[in-house]
């Protein structure tokens, strides 16, 4: 199993409050519709990490490594695509100072 934390983008002491606000932020970034694999990998996470007995079992139970995966999202998670700003838009329509 990938670590949840990485999976949910979260560090080790987050809170409840904190774990579900990071729950529903990676469900509408990654909806179950478009990655029903990813949706299931976020959910799984949410369910070892969703209260404070839970965490502790985690971190006193389930010591492994992250994965490739892991590492790679958390270096450049996907996400909805994002606009580029107003500046440096008007930059390359004139040419690009």
């Amino acid at each position: 199993m990938s670590d949840p934390y990485l999976t949910l983008g979260l560090p080790p002491d987050a809170d409840d409050a904190a774990v579900h606000a990071a729950y529903l932020a990676a469900v509408k970034t990654c909806p179950p519709e478009r990655d029903p694999q990813r949706f299931q990998a976020l959910r799984a996470a949410y369910e070892s990490l969703r209260t404070q007995r839970a965490r502790l079992a985690q971190a006193l139970f389930d010591q492994q490594p992250p994965t490739l995966t892991d590492i790679l999202d958390r270096a450049d998670p996907v996400g909805a695509p994002r606009r580029p700003g107003r500046a440096l838009f008007d930059a390359l329509l004139r040419g690009g100072d």
